[in-house]
């Protein structure tokens, strides 16, 4: 049996493979991690040019480009999620224009869509009438022979006698990169219950199995949970004694001061025993290894609470489905006494963690954890924090702490796109006032054009400079000889020249300890700043491994 990687990448070989031959030439690829399939066998293909375009926007464009002067369709290849909607503006003009393009969007498997996965949406429909067909192909199967007639057919659609976009999509599970493969967990399906929107579950079962004491704790994922949620929440584990594995964008974390609500989760998660009862608020978790843990625990042990029907649950690992008003369910609940000495070692983990956390965020050499910790700890109370996807809001996630002062955090975790970071800022600064937004280098350049909104606004832009997709660093990717090219990505610019142009401050910070005053003069100015934190990649990426792989 060939390993499910391989299986993928056989598959878009053939799919690449099979264009080319019925006269495609051309692949303008964006990097991301569910397409790499994709992009790795257009980038090996020996009769294809394949053109790296960070913007997806850009991506589109570049291909109606090459379209128009070639004469011949030109593929255009994203990753899953809001990546793709920005290929529309392209995309109409294409089909306007009577100009063929192959639409390649990668996507997740088909378990993975209507549970709140992350960067799952349903993109088959995005364009409408403005492609000439759709092709939602099946997740890959070692069978792809297939696929040669079908991109036969494909490329015949695109070029008329209507020419136009063509959208193929296609779904892939994980492992993405040859070679890797991962074990697959098969549980029951959840009871679902359900309530009031405004009420507890009226479920005795259910209640009775969270008020059992025990290894009980109580998990909050990436949704920003409202106040009243998030009082409850405090007051059940206060008064319960359970330990809470909180996202940061969560909202419970920072300002927390009790040791029960963990300041460093993720790396907790790493070492510690599992518990025998999850009761989770909100959606999944940022962290991994937070995830794995939960799936190590109990297959009837998961209780999974929403204030709406959406379901999110990706991994399959609930047990009961609640949909109920949280706080309400919070307050009724008085469990019985916890196993006091896995909560004691939790907390020596987590203690043992900040400890960590704070070693390697010493120094004045900066990376994306030793800013994101400082800046959090001196950010004024009641202050916005917006945080960029990819690795920024990881990096928040790993080193933020409990912080100092209670913060509103935002975050697009919806479908986790890059695109429009700084414009929802400056909706927020518009609407919350003083705000923070901290962004990689590539979300900020695909946004750039919002700094001209932002100009009045009472936002100071935080840009991480990694020089280019630094969260793939992380990944399976950075292995692969392809690697610098096809995801890496870096782009010089001139953050300085670029803020003056649109007539904000600017200020350049090189040392850690800097990030603090800077960012708190710059809200007390008023008006609109870019502070730019260069980075050293090679720095940056040994002081993240050394947290995650306990080796600071």
């Amino acid at each position: 049996m060939t390993d499910r990687a391989t299986v993928a990448y056989r598959w878009a070989w053939t799919l690449v493979d099979a264009l080319a031959s019925a006269g495609v030439g051309r692949v303008i690829a964006s990097p991301g991690a569910r397409s790499t399939p994709l992009t790795l066998a257009a980038l090996r293909h020996p009769g294809l040019t394949t053109h790296m375009v960070v913007d997806e926007r850009a991506a589109a464009f570049f291909a109606l480009g090459a379209a128009k002067a070639e004469g011949r369709p030109a593929v255009v290849v994203a990753t899953s999620g809001s990546a793709v909607a920005n290929w529309l503006p392209a995309v109409v003009e294409a089909d306007a224009a009577r100009v063929p393009m192959i639409l390649l969007s990668a996507d997740r498997p088909p378990e993975l869509h209507d549970c709140g996965a992350n960067q799952t949406m349903e993109q088959t429909e995005l364009f409408g009438r403005r492609v000439r067909a759709v092709h939602r192909l099946p997740p890959p199967e070692e069978d792809a022979d297939w696929l040669v007639g079908l991109a036969g057919r494909i490329v015949a659609t695109a070029c008329g006698p209507l020419p136009g976009p063509v959208q193929v999509n296609v779904p892939f599970r994980e492992p993405l990169v040859p070679g890797r493969t991962e074990p697959v967990l098969r549980r029951s399906p959840p009871r679902i219950v359900r309530a009031a929107p405004s009420a507890p579950p009226a479920d005795a079962e259910v209640v009775a199995r969270l008020s059992r004491g025990g290894r009980t704790a109580i998990v909050c994922g990436c949704e920003a949970l409202d106040p009243t949620t998030i009082a409850a929440i405090d007051r059940l584990a206060t008064r319960a004694g359970l330990p809470v594995l909180a996202d940061v964008t969560s909202g419970i974390r920072l300002g927390a001061t009790a040791d029960l609500v963990l300041a460093h989760p993720d790396r907790v998660a790493r070492r510690a025993a599992p518990a025998d009862l999850v009761l989770r608020f909100g959606g999944q978790p940022i962290s991994k290894a937070i995830g794995a843990w939960m799936g190590r625990g109990r297959p009837d042990g998961h209780v999974s609470v929403s204030a709406t029907p959406r379901v999110s649950d990706p991994d399959g690992l609930a047990s009961d489905l609640v949909f109920c008003d949280p706080a309400a369910l919070c307050d009724l609940l008085e469990p019985a006494a916890p196993d006091h000495v896995w909560v004691d070692t939790l907390r020596a983990l987590d203690r043992d963690a900040a400890a960590a956390a704070a070693a390697t965020c010493a120094e004045e050499t900066p990376f994306e954890g030793s800013i994101l910790r400082r800046l959090i700890a001196s950010l004024p109370a009641s202050t916005a924090l917006v945080l960029g996807n990819s690795l920024t809001v990881r990096s928040a996630d790993w080193f933020g702490g409990r912080g100092r002062e209670r913060l509103s955090v935002f975050c697009n975790r919806g479908l986790s796109g890059i695109d429009g970071t700084v414009a929802t800022a400056c909706g927020v600064a518009a609407a919350a006032g003083p705000t923070v937004v901290v962004s990689g280098d590539l979300a900020f350049l695909h946004d750039v054009g919002s700094l001209a909104v932002a100009v009045d606004l009472p936002l100071v832009v935080v840009v991480l400079d990694n020089d280019g997709g630094g969260i793939f660093d992380h990944l399976p990717q950075s292995g692969l000889d392809e690697f610098e090219r096809g995801w890496r990505t870096p782009i010089r610019f001139d953050a300085a020249a670029i803020a003056t142009g649109f007539g904000v401050a600017f200020v350049r910070v090189e040392a850690t300890s800097a990030i603090g005053p800077v960012v708190t003069d710059a809200l007390a100015r008023g008006g609109a700043t870019v502070v730019h934190v260069p980075l050293d990649r090679t720095f940056a990426l040994k002081r993240g491994r050394s947290f995650l792989t306990d080796e600071s």
